[in-house]
């Protein structure tokens, strides 16, 4: 099968390429890892034409996009910018799929709700508190317009070799004590497990929405905590706060944390927090 990835140089969508056995296509920016098992093009989403032509020539059965701004608090900013990626470029790709015969399967966060309730099911309504969120959930409708898609939402995920909350916490228990906040709740999850399930997916011919997140509903505190046991800090190093000291630019949700029953009903399964450390320590053994 013929797949491109969009954001190949994410946590995400390099991961998808590294372990895929298929026909590898991905698109870079900037800054990307070159992987034998994949061909490389770049390409801005939101450059409509370029992203009609690119796809014309490359004729994927999959597409799977991962490309987004996902940084929370400079979407929040910089909202021209992230309507045009986020929206915009989904928009491109949707329509150059339809074009071109393709199916997409688009990858979406847990920033579509408002936390109010927590463990939410795919057919939750969604009710996003910040820009990130809106443009996100307006890139699901799009995607969820065409004849054959699928959404994934996911929820903070963490990798071992690109920026993400994980290498943060570590890095910043070398140098001192860190705060985290206790009230913000989430299902984080290890991209590995996303990229293997993404691509289970798309084999089992699936449409629909899923969610598709760690199997642990957790605080951010919490998880910070298991972070740093996992890898030998001292957890009394990670001292509780709440949301509104960290004064952040953006709103977040108080409780995402999502219900994966659904993708679990289809024999996909995700690990609980301690044993996705364990995979992720192994995984970075192996780069030493």
């Amino acid at each position: 099968m013929r797949i491109f990835v969009t954001g190949a140089e994410g946590q995400l969508g390099s991961e998808i390429c590294r372990i895929s056995k298929h026909d590898n296509f991905g698109t870079y920016l900037e800054n990307y890892e070159a992987l034998n098992n994949t061909t490389y093009v770049q390409l801005d989403i939101t450059n409509r034409m370029l992203v009609f032509e690119t796809i014309k020539k490359i004729k994927p059965e999959w597409i799977i996009h991962c490309a987004a701004l996902t940084n929370v608090d400079l979407c929040e900013v910089q909202r021209d910018a992230t309507w045009s990626v986020n929206v915009e470029g989904t928009r491109n790709i949707a329509d150059a799929s339809k074009a071109a015969g393709a199916k997409v399967l688009y990858v979406s966060t847990d920033y579509v709700f408002d936390g109010k309730k927590g463990m939410y099911k795919e057919d939750d309504k969604p009710n996003p508190l910040n820009y990130y969120g809106k443009t996100k959930l307006e890139g699901e409708k799009i995607v969820q317009s065409l004849k054959d898609s699928i959404v994934v939402r996911s929820s903070v995920m963490f990798s071992r070799d690109k920026p993400n909350f994980l290498l943060w916490v570590l890095n910043k228990l070398k140098e001192d004590e860190i705060g985290i906040v206790t009230d913000q709740i989430n299902s984080p999850t290890l991209n590995t497990e996303l990229a293997e399930c993404i691509l289970k997916l798309i084999e089992m011919d699936v449409t629909g929405v899923y969610h598709t997140a760690g199997d642990e509903r957790i605080s951010r505190f919490d998880f910070a905590r298991k972070i740093a046991e996992a890898f030998g800090f001292d957890k009394s190093m990670i001292k509780p706060i709440k949301t509104e000291q960290l004064n952040q630019i953006a709103r977040r949700p108080v409780d995402a944390s999502l219900d994966i029953s659904k993708v679990k009903s289809l024999g996909i399964n995700f690990s609980n927090i301690k044993a996705a450390l364990e995979k992720l320590k192994e995984q970075m053994k192996v780069m030493e």
